[in-house]
Order: C-alpha cells, then sequence, then structure tokens
C-alpha cells in the first residue's frame, strides 16, 4: 500500500511518488487539469462568418494549420484576410513568402490590413534555402509569444542539398525530412507560446495506386499532415457574378478536414472573395441568414426580419434616425429593411456593419 502523506510545498499534494518524479524531472511532468487549464486558455481566431461556423469558432492559437488547394484558388487571399483579422487582435504577422508571389492586388485589395504591420520574410537578397526560412520561423516561434506565421509556401522551399550543384533528377527530395525534424522540435513551443502557423501547401498527383485513394493529396511529407491540428482544402472555385454578368469575385468551396476548434470533421462550405477586399463577409453573413430564416424570402425579395423584430435596438434605431426612417410607421421601417436580390442583402450589409455585426453575432448564437 502506497503512503500518502500531506505536504502543502509540494508540487503533488499528498502524492510522494509523483513529487519524488517531479523532483527528478521537473515540470514535464503535471496533472491533467494543468493541461486542460492551459488548453481552455487558448483564444479562437476568428476568419469569416462561414468559415468560423465550418471550423467550430475560427483558428486555435498553439496549432499548426495546412492549406492546401490548386493554383489561384484562393489561398493566399484568404491567408491575407487572416492576417487583418490578427492584426485587430493585436497579434503580429509573419508572411513567410518564399515564392516571391505577393502582388500589390494582394497588400492592397484587402480590407482592413495594415501593410506597414506586415513583416515579410522572402528572397529579397537572394535566394534562401529552406533551413534558412525554418531557422527563422522557429526563432520566431520561440519569442513572439501570440504571433501569426504564415508561409506561402511551405511546399516551394528548397534545401541546401538540392540548391547546389547541377540540376539532376537523381537528387533525393529533402525537404518532407527537414520539416519532419523542424516540426518535431518547435510543436511544444508553438503550443506554449500560443503560435498560430499556417503552411500553405500545393496539391500533387497521388500516385499511391488504390482505387480508393483521392487523385490529388497534399504535398510536403506526412509529418506535416500529422501535425496539423486544423486541415483545411480548398476542393474548387467558381466564378462570382452579379445578376448583370459582372465578374465580382470567385466563390471557393471548401472541405474543413479537422478543425482545433472543435468544427465536426469533413465539414463542407463555401467563401466568397471579393475583388478588391478579400474575403466578403457581408455576403457569407447574408447567405448564412437567409439559410437560417433570418432574413425572408419572397420570391427575387428578401425582408431582414431579424431587424424589424428588433427595430427597438439602440444600434438599429440610430440607423433609421440616420436615413430619415419614420420609426413611429411600421411600413417605413418594412421598406427600408427590404431588399432585391440576394447580393443587395450583401451590399446593404457591407454600407451598415453595424447591422452587419448584430446580425453576425445572432448567428453565433444559434
Amino acid at each position: 500500500m502506497v503512503k500518502r502523506k500531506s505536504n502543502k510545498s509540494a508540487k503533488f499534494q499528498d502524492d510522494d511518488i509523483c513529487n519524488s518524479l517531479h523532483k527528478v524531472h521537473g515540470d514535464m511532468i503535471t496533472k491533467g487539469n494543468k493541461v486542460l487549464d492551459s488548453i481552455l486558455n487558448l483564444k479562437n481566431l476568428s476568419v469569416s462568418p462561414a468559415l468560423d461556423d465550418a471550423l467550430g469558432g475560427g483558428l486555435t492559437e498553439g496549432q499548426v494549420v495546412v492549406m492546401t488547394g490548386d493554383p489561384k484558388t484562393g489561398k493566399s487571399v484568404t491567408c491575407l484576410h487572416i492576417a487583418s483579422k490578427a492584426q485587430a487582435m493585436g497579434k503580429r504577422v509573419y508572411y513567410v513568402d518564399t515564392e516571391c508571389r505577393l502582388e500589390r492586388k494582394h497588400l492592397e485589395g484587402i480590407k482592413g490590413l495594415n501593410v506597414d504591420d506586415v513583416i515579410v520574410i522572402g528572397p529579397h537578397d537572394g535566394i534562401k534555402s529552406a533551413e534558412q526560412y525554418l531557422n527563422f520561423i522557429t526563432d520566431a516561434i520561440k519569442s513572439d509569444e501570440g504571433a501569426v506565421i504564415i508561409v506561402d509556401s511551405i511546399s516551394n522551399m528548397l534545401p541546401e542539398e538540392e540548391m547546389i550543384g547541377a540540376l539532376t533528377s537523381r537528387v533525393r527530395a529533402q525537404l518532407p525530412r527537414l520539416l519532419s525534424i523542424f516540426l518535431k522540435r518547435t510543436a511544444a513551443d508553438i503550443r506554449q507560446n500560443r503560435i498560430i502557423m499556417i503552411c500553405i501547401t500545393h496539391n500533387i498527383a497521388n500516385t499511391g495506386g488504390s482505387k480508393w485513394s483521392p487523385e490529388k493529396k497534399s504535398d510536403s511529407g506526412n509529418q506535416l499532415q500529422y501535425q496539423a491540428s486544423t486541415n483545411m482544402v480548398i476542393t474548387h472555385k467558381e466564378r462570382w457574378q452579379s445578376t448583370a454578368g459582372e465578374d465580382l469575385g470567385q466563390k471557393v468551396n471548401w472541405l474543413i478536414k479537422t478543425s482545433a476548434a472543435g468544427g465536426i470533421p469533413n465539414t463542407k462550405t463555401e467563401s466568397w472573395i471579393r475583388y478588391g477586399i478579400g474575403i466578403d463577409e457581408a455576403k457569407e453573413v447574408a447567405n448564412v441568414a437567409a439559410d437560417l430564416s433570418l432574413i425572408k424570402k419572397s420570391g427575387s425579395w428578401f425582408t431582414l426580419n431579424v431587424f424589424i423584430d428588433d427595430s427597438d435596438n439602440e444600434e438599429i434605431q440610430k440607423v433609421l434616425k440616420e436615413e430619415d426612417i419614420d420609426t413611429s410607421k411600421p411600413e417605413e421601417i418594412e421598406k427600408f429593411f427590404k431588399v432585391q436580390g440576394l447580393d443587395n442583402v450583401s451590399d446593404f450589409l457591407s454600407r451598415y456593419p453595424t447591422l452587419c455585426k448584430i446580425l453576425q453575432d445572432k448567428l453565433q448564437l444559434l
């Protein structure tokens, strides 16, 4: 029978065995409730209404996120949108631009992004090796608590061994092995320092041979997939046009395979990228609200009954007064909140950010 005695100053009260183990091995041994408390203290970074819903609340601190998709499907724009949301939370953003493809439309076309505060790491003075990038990222993880690190893309990193000498197909691919070592070294620091590390990867042909395997898979090795607590895949994109045939942007179709925030595995959702602003959150709010009947549809007309039913709300009253709506006449209020076409609903919500926020908050409670 194990003898136990009270020891108020010990790490494990009344537990001589664990106290003796802690004396030898230090804080690598702790109680499960301490681990749970540290997990519960991690915050979620909001992405957009539709993606947050699919992810279970956004991207959780202390995690590796893998984002995969074909070229030009919206990965970089989505990451820069995430960067703007991170800045709004007071987080520093590092953008590791290994492909050197950041363009003016990326840096100027994201609503809310403060370009001055984005730290860009790239081959500005000559090509850099994978080791150089990964060593920088390791230092940032260890030294900048709460930071968001976006790697665009991790697939494009070139190990030193593959940089030197003549081009030849006989060089053994070293990147997956290098990433495996890097991820094993940094896993604990990513969690402890509440880092969100987003790794963009490329789709490659799946040559596994099984008829049950998908035609494409993410490159950069299995260790990255194992380490990722959140795995986001763009399955395909579609043109987004107005009813008049004007190109507004693109609809991005997502498969959320896993999410650290608690989303249901293999959830499908859509995000809407509007040219000139990035992800159009008002469009996503309008779509989700219409699906949940917070916006009433009759033919091509939509009535924002959620605002009509709550017209005594101080913020809603303020908007009505600014638009000179007679709030004593219910028919005038209903007329103001009646819009033709779902795209015009999103335009309406874009014009009135406070109303969009009210609707978004209601969606989060459902």
